[in-house]
């Protein structure tokens, strides 16, 4: 029979064994999550944009493919509504949350919110300043100004400039503006005579400076360097009013139908189109990652919208001109997004 020491001995070891398999357990990596199980809340910014219904469909269609639920909100440009929407999504948790926020510096409250639940946030197409998400997918705004600054040294590599910037409160505005620094500056033959942001990227409000500077300027302006195709619309409305189609440089970005139909005409010599399938499918998908708590399958790099570097997945970005219209229109853009008749209306023969 054991003696009372021998059997002490292993109720110590055994004790301490089970102490140890007790601290593992502890650190260990929560268990993966079974695809059927993972459901993604989406916080939507608006559906006022019609681009945003394109954003939305990439992510069902990854979501299908996955094998993932998804839950969407519509807070049509209300913080206050956002923040509601996102407490009602969380409430039902969800094992990630994608969020494009209206408030980019409300939007930390909710990221905060979030993790305080354990619930990973993807921040989509707009940087969040005020909280660090889990991962950023945003589309390559610095390549974006490039583009549009470089386009217009291409067409008139000296000459009078206007820019016309987005909204001053919004990061896409400002990584914009310091890449048209970077192009522009110590440029000898450009003179900058207007050089203002536009507060909530108001075509109105872009006509009236383009109008002001063409008058100033006597009609003698050789580019408007102009951050997105909403305002481009109106500034193209004050180059038609001066018969100037052709003759002087217009930028856009977003690649909308009827921009499109202004490159068509002269009026417009390019915009900025953001691969919207694969920025909507690659939220989805790192979603999915960070709700199996592996690595992303897909590319990243640190980068910080103000509140700290976080894993950035930078989405593709391309020029669309005169030159590669037809091939935007019946090969890049996604099915839905613009037909011929739209762009081309007075020639049903164009693109064939």
């Amino acid at each position: 029979m054991e003696n009372i020491v021998t059997i002490l001995r292993r109720r110590v070891a055994f004790g301490a064994l089970a102490l140890a398999v007790a601290a593992v357990a502890a650190t260990a990596p929560p268990c993966a999550a079974a695809a059927k199980d993972i459901t993604i809340a989406v916080a939507m910014k608006t559906q006022v944009q019609r681009r945003w219904a394109f954003d939305a469909e990439a992510m069902k269609a990854e979501a299908k493919k996955l094998g993932v639920t998804l839950i969407f909100q519509w807070a049509n440009d209300n913080p206050a509504t956002q923040t509601s929407q996102v407490e009602n999504l969380l409430s039902q948790n969800p094992s990630a949350l994608i969020l494009v926020p209206v408030d980019t510096t409300a939007a930390g409250r909710i990221v905060n919110e979030a993790h305080q639940q354990n619930v990973p946030v993807v921040g989509y197409d707009i940087g969040i300043s005020t909280a660090k998400v889990d991962l950023s997918v945003v589309r390559n705004n610095p390549l974006v100004g490039v583009l549009q600054a470089e386009g217009a040294l291409k067409m008139a590599p000296k000459g009078v400039y206007a820019l016309i910037k987005g909204d001053p409160g919004n990061d896409v505005a400002q990584m914009l503006a310091k890449s048209y620094d970077k192009v522009l500056s110590g440029k000898p033959d450009i003179k900058i005579v207007f050089n203002q942001f536009v507060r909530n990227w108001d075509p109105k409000t872009a006509l009236a400076d383009a109008e002001d500077v063409l008058s100033a300027q006597n009609d003698h302006v050789n580019a408007f360097v102009t951050s997105n195709d909403g305002m481009a619309t109106g500034v193209g409305q004050a180059i038609k009013g001066r018969h100037l189609e052709g003759k002087v440089y217009l930028s856009g970005l977003d690649a909308d139908p009827s921009n499109l139909q202004l490159i068509a005409q002269g009026v417009q010599t390019m915009t900025v189109w953001t691969d919207l399938t694969e920025e909507g499918t690659t939220a989805v998908a790192g979603a999915v990652d960070l709700a199996k708590h592996q690595k992303f399958g897909f590319s990243t790099e640190m980068q910080s919208a103000g509140a700290g570097p976080v894993p950035t997945h930078l989405v593709k970005v391309s020029e669309v001109n005169k030159d590669n219209l037809c091939d935007f229109i019946t090969k890049l853009a996604p099915a839905g997004w613009v037909t011929r008749k739209e762009v081309f209306p007075e020639n049903p023969n164009a693109c064939k």
